[in-house]
Order: structure tokens, then sequence, then C-alpha cells
């Protein structure tokens, strides 16, 4: 009971610095963990995605200025079954064009930001990402008027180009 209440306690004091993230991999035990177990490290999910079979997804996404959106998977029994970090590369890689914006949203979680563009008909969706090495970037999906992804486009983190 001490090291739940400890835990709980230093995950909200680090929260802000996506330490909690790191306390809740090594502390969830996939199989064994419950949805209260995870809500107590993690907090309320931004998103629940409700599958099919009747498990969940709880979506935590750490941005604008953390480059991770957590994707946790919940049984159908309400047991914790695992987190993946949404914003790897293969994922980026699985935006093309003409994806629906709900499909963006379900595969890379809520974005960082988004800044609308009347004049070219566009709205861009951007995430920091880990970049090559240990650097991050900006990933951004350029979304026609329509919700479908056109392009997408990656620039450098402004918080390194201003030395943050």
């Amino acid at each position: 009971m001490k090291r739940s209440i400890l835990t709980g306690w230093l995950c909200s004091m680090l929260a802000l610095v996506g330490a909690c993230d790191m306390i809740a991999q090594r502390e969830l035990r996939p199989g064994q963990s419950t949805v209260e177990d995870v809500r107590k490290l993690m907090g309320k999910p931004g998103m629940i995605w409700e599958e099919s079979d009747g498990s969940q997804v709880f979506e935590y996404a750490r941005g604008p200025e953390g480059f991770e959106t957590w994707m946790v998977q919940i049984g159908p029994d309400g047991i914790y079954r695992g987190m993946k970090n949404a914003l790897v590369p293969e994922n980026l890689a699985r935006v093309q064009p003409g994806m629906t914006r709900d499909d963006l949203r379900r595969l890379l979680g809520k974005p960082g930001s988004e800044e609308s563009f009347p004049a070219k008909g566009e709205i861009v969706w951007t995430w920091r990402v880990k970049g090559d090495v240990a650097a991050t970037e900006m990933f951004h999906a350029h979304l026609g008027a329509d919700g479908r992804v056109l392009r997408t486009s990656r620039s450098p983190d402004p918080n390194l180009l201003k030395g943050g």
C-alpha cells in the first residue's frame, strides 16, 4: 500500500518530464496489472479507443514538448496487456496520402499542435518525434479540406534551434 502511494506521488511530481512513463513501464505487469493500476500510475488518458473485441487502448500523448505518445492496451477483462510508443519511425512511415484524420489520430495520437493555412486550404498537425541519433525533430501531416492527408514533411525542432 505504501509503495503504491509513494509511486503515485512520485509520478505526479515527475509527470511533467515524462518520468512517470518510465516508472509505469517498470511497475505495470502485462497479464497482472489492472486498469486501475494504469490510471494510478499514468493518470487519466487523453483518449480511450474502444476495440471490437471489447478491449481498449488508452492514449497518453506527451506533446507538445514530449516526443512520445503511449498507447496502453487494456483487455476486455480490465487487465493491462502492454504499452507502445506510437511515435516510432515505423508508424510515421505508415502515414500516407489519403489517410483520414481519424485514422491518423488513431495511429499517432493527439498532435502537439494544429495550424491552419486557409490560403493553401490545409491544416497541419505536428508531433515532436525522435530524430536521428538523440535529437528531436518535428513531423508534420498536411491535411486537406476533406480531412485527408495530402503529404507529410519534417522540420528541425525549434527548441533545438533556440538552444533549448
